[in-house]
């Protein structure tokens, strides 16, 4: 068969299927609740809990073992600061873990005794303040203080030292740190939270969406490939335009600045969905029913979670969590996001992210040619 025999089969095939699901999309209970009522309230639930903003006077107790001016300094200045509470628990170390493991406190600080004279000695002791990682955010924002309170210290005390050695402080660089757009991730956490959950819990939906078309194609045409790129393509684009709706969404409320190209945003959220639609493709093909490709979601949408930096930040992983992140598409798609949103990313950069996104529903294709087809004919003997 020549390869344009081929080219207009597959374009007839594709074409046919296109035209034949598009009256459909929302005819359908089920489609409504997939397409945009259920992400839309996603998103307004995640609006909802980052709307209050910053998390206020957090419960933090905390150990004084030194008692000294010093300690109670840094005491009072924390309790000053607008994310910390301070508690006192006295001695009673024991007491303080339990609050901290039961959530009564988010954060405990401790000082050990002989603090002040080890610093005013050089020894360069270090008070201790950890968090339950549990609560992510409320302990996150319970310590935000601290380094600068710590920072600040250093630089008071530094001088005192160095006048008593009788030397010269040299002098520092005045370095100024200043960001535009409230989603640069260095600047402002809070929307980078917000941004990130709303593109990665659509992948969410479009794994779900995929599994269901594919569970319910028609019995009596016969499968393949072609058909069912053209019954998954008016989903292709009715997720990559929710995307596209949602951002502007967060973008008009937030007022923040994209220096990007909004068209090469399009370009990604596109290429981002087609690599989540071959996902669902991929548990579909290797799941003996439809329900097993459902209970594999969650964990699909974990690893997303966990491994492409929304959690934790990629430089922070170990080499083998790196590995994972490599190969996760929601990686990329943020990454090049918020490169459109912080500077004028290069098209060069752009095509660069589009064209890996594309690898993966190419190696999925070739992983399922032959499997799905024979799945998609198992399913419907059932």
């Amino acid at each position: 068969m020549e390869v344009r025999t081929i080219i207009i089969y597959f374009f007839q095939r594709f074409k046919a299927a296109f035209n034949n699901e598009m009256p459909y999309i929302f005819k359908r209970f089920t489609f409504h609740w997939l397409l945009w009522v259920m992400p839309l309230m996603v998103f307004i639930l995640i609006s909802n809990i980052f709307s209050s903003g910053v998390l206020y006077d957090l419960p933090v107790g905390y150990i004084d073992q030194d008692k000294s001016i010093l300690s109670r300094e840094i005491i009072r200045d924390l309790d000053a600061g607008a994310h910390a509470q301070l508690i006192d628990y006295g001695d009673s170390l024991n007491d303080a873990e339990r609050s901290l493991a039961q959530a009564k406190i988010y954060a405990l600080l401790y000082i050990p005794a002989g603090f002040e004279a080890d610093v005013l000695s050089g020894k360069q002791p270090t008070p201790i303040l950890y968090y339950n990682a549990l609560y992510y955010s409320a302990g996150l924002y319970s310590v935000m203080d601290y380094s600068g309170l710590i920072a600040e210290l250093n630089s008071q005390y530094r001088g005192v030292l160095i006048a008593k050695m009788g030397l010269s402080a040299p002098k520092l660089v005045n370095a100024t740190f200043s960001y535009d757009g409230l989603f640069n991730a260095s600047g402002n956490s809070l929307y980078f939270q917000q941004f990130s959950a709303t593109v990665h819990l659509l992948q969410l939906f479009v794994v779900t969406m995929t599994i269901h078309i594919l569970g319910k194609l028609p019995r009596r045409t016969r499968p393949n490939y072609p058909f069912i790129l053209g019954k998954l393509a008016p989903y292709t684009l009715w997720y990559t335009m929710l995307l596209i709706f949602e951002i502007g969404l967060l973008v008009s409320f937030s007022q923040a600045h994209v220096s990007g190209s909004p068209f090469a945003m399009l370009a990604v959220c596109f290429f981002y969905v087609i690599a989540a639609q071959s996902f669902g493709i991929l548990l579909f093909s290797y799941t003996r029913s439809t329900i097993d490709a459902y209970s594999y979601i969650g964990l699909l949408v974990g690893l997303a979670l966990t491994y492409s930096g929304v959690v934790v930040p990629e430089l922070s992983m170990p080499e083998i969590a790196r590995a994972i992140s490599s190969i996760e598409p929601l990686t990329y798609a943020l990454n090049t996001l918020f490169d459109l949103f912080i500077r004028q990313a290069t098209i060069l950069s752009v095509v660069k992210a589009c064209l890996i996104l594309m690898i993966y529903p190419i190696i999925i294709t070739l992983l399922v040619r032959k499997r799905l087809v024979k799945r998609l004919h198992r399913e419907e003997a059932k």
